[in-house]
């Protein structure tokens, strides 16, 4: 499975984190699994290239706590 890094907004909030990459298109509307349940949120940009969730572990792997975990979608 691929998944994009995005930039993500929510009102006056920002933040970036990797989704699959199926719904990684700009003006989408998802859900990320966060610890509020304060609403969708608005796909700004998708960044680079798709990776890999095998490649995505490695990382996170390599680079203790500098990725947020792969974080799961819902639309």
């Amino acid at each position: 499975m691929l998944f994009q890094q995005c930039r993500f907004r929510r009102g006056s909030e920002r933040t970036v984190a990797w989704i699959k990459a199926r719904y990684a298109k700009a003006g989408a509307r998802v859900e990320l699994k966060t610890l509020d349940n304060l609403g969708a949120w608005i796909v700004e940009a998708a960044l680079g290239v798709p990776h890999e969730a095998k490649a995505l572990e490695a990382m996170q792997r390599q680079n203790r706590k500098s990725l947020s975990s792969v974080m799961n979608t819902i639309v």
